[in-house]
């Protein structure tokens, strides 16, 4: 069963105004498919790697959760809050391997982007129709996909973080001491 996604693309926008569609696209299929997409046998790598090169000083006003499922059961775990809480990352990744098992459904994914279509249709959001209609092209022909942040969305938010079932992130976190 699919939910309303309006105050989830609203709220984000909000946070990141600077968003495109396919930000939305990304931030959507998130909230559908979680994280199971880039658990591969180099993700440890990855993580590590990457929580080693972002400035734990830049974007400090982030919250450490981003919702991106219209129920905010799956999130974005910012990995600079994280770290800078004294977030271990074997832990988190832990949680990103158990959040991974979820398996999304592409009709619920198709029904929330058409969603934010009509929100933008209606005139209640404001986004480039050509942009839309370009990744509706690519649904048609590659299929639902996951997708880059746009360039103007990496610059403006430098994003740093893992998509992960909230529920499992509290019940890892607790038990974890």
């Amino acid at each position: 069963m699919s939910l309303d996604v309006s105050n989830l693309i609203i709220n984000h926008l909000k946070l990141r105004p600077e968003a495109l569609s396919r930000d939305i696209y990304k931030l959507l299929y998130q909230g559908v498919f979680g994280v199971g997409h880039i658990i591969s046998d180099h993700a440890w790598e990855v993580i590590v790697e990457e929580a080693g090169r972002i400035d734990l000083v830049d974007h400090v006003d982030d919250p450490l959760f981003e919702p991106v499922s219209p129920d905010g059961s799956m999130v974005r775990v910012n990995l600079r809050q994280y770290i800078n809480m004294g977030g271990d990352l074997e832990t988190l990744f832990s949680v990103m391997k158990e959040s991974a098992k979820v398996q999304g459904e592409q009709g619920v994914f198709l029904d929330y982007w058409g969603q934010f279509k009509g929100l933008v249709n209606e005139g209640k959001l404001e986004f480039d129709l050509s942009d839309i209609q370009g990744l509706d092209e690519r649904i048609e022909q590659d299929g639902v996909k996951p997708m880059h942040h746009t360039e103007a969305y990496r610059e403006a938010y430098y994003p740093a973080y893992r998509v992960v079932l909230l529920r499992v992130y509290v019940e890892m976190m607790s038990s974890s001491g």
